[in-house]
């Protein structure tokens, strides 16, 4: 099913636009592409942790020396 909108141009013209009524969305991919983008993130906040404890780790091996 099609609806036919009268949309205003930046003329003051009116020019006829159709856009379409039924338009699905599948839940599930949704959903998998929020566990993938939480999965990684905890990987990029699990990977700036590592590097700062290995950075502080470093550094106080050499303080030590």
């Amino acid at each position: 099913m099609q609806i036919k909108n009268l949309v205003k141009s930046s003329k003051n013209n009116f020019i006829k636009k159709e856009f379409q009524e039924e338009k699905k969305v599948d839940i599930n991919i949704l959903l998998n592409r929020v566990k993938i983008e939480k999965k990684d993130a905890i990987k990029k906040n699990f990977l700036i942790t590592a590097g700062a404890l290995g950075t502080l780790a470093i550094t106080g091996i050499i303080t030590i020396l």
